[in-house]
């Protein structure tokens, strides 16, 4: 399933209030899914284009009351948009499960986006005796020498004249003046 800009969704709204379009056209029209269409509507009904431009702030405690209400009233979707203002269908549904599962504080510890496919490797963060850390800073000392050593080599030998021969084709040029 695509993800419609805000945009988008601000004209589907706008024909769909304003321009008396019907729900299958406007889902026809612009690719929403059924349920969507529906949450987007009756919140937009609510609390106009701020559905889309100035959601809630999703924290903890607006989870929790959400979650709450939805299912102490044994809520729809499109009573929760229409309710809070807010229209992550999946959201609602994870939060509503886990809630089931954990009770509130099951949403206090949630944490926004996804989790990592990958997963950084372990680095072996032993303690270091004194004598080894000095022979790890000696290390570090010694190969950076030998890399400025290096270079100081490779700028000197760039500034020498590259052989004889061509020093003497160099001066022994005629003079065309």
């Amino acid at each position: 399933m695509t993800k419609i800009s805000k945009e988008i969704k601000y004209e589907a709204m706008v024909e769909y209030f304003y321009g008396s379009k019907s729900r299958k056209y406007i889902r026809e029209k612009y690719g929403f899914h059924r349920m969507a269409l529906s949450m987007l509507i009756n919140g937009f009904r609510t609390f106009g284009s701020d559905v889309l431009f100035n959601p809630p702030k999703v924290n903890a405690e607006f989870r929790i009351k959400l979650t709450e209400w939805k299912i102490r009233n044994n809520a729809s979707y499109t009573q929760v948009a229409e309710k809070f203002g807010y229209l992550g269908l999946f959201q609602i549904s994870q939060w509503e499960k886990i809630y089931r599962q954990n009770g509130p504080n099951g949403l206090l510890s949630l944490k926004k986006g996804r989790k990592p496919k990958m997963t950084k490797p372990k680095k072996n963060h032993q303690e270091l005796t004194p004598e080894q850390n000095k022979i790890r800073q000696l290390e570090q000392e010694n190969l950076e020498l030998r890399i400025k050593n290096k270079a100081l080599k490779l700028l000197a030998s760039m500034k020498q004249p590259i052989d004889k021969k061509h020093k003497y084709y160099a001066n022994s040029r005629p003079n065309l003046d």
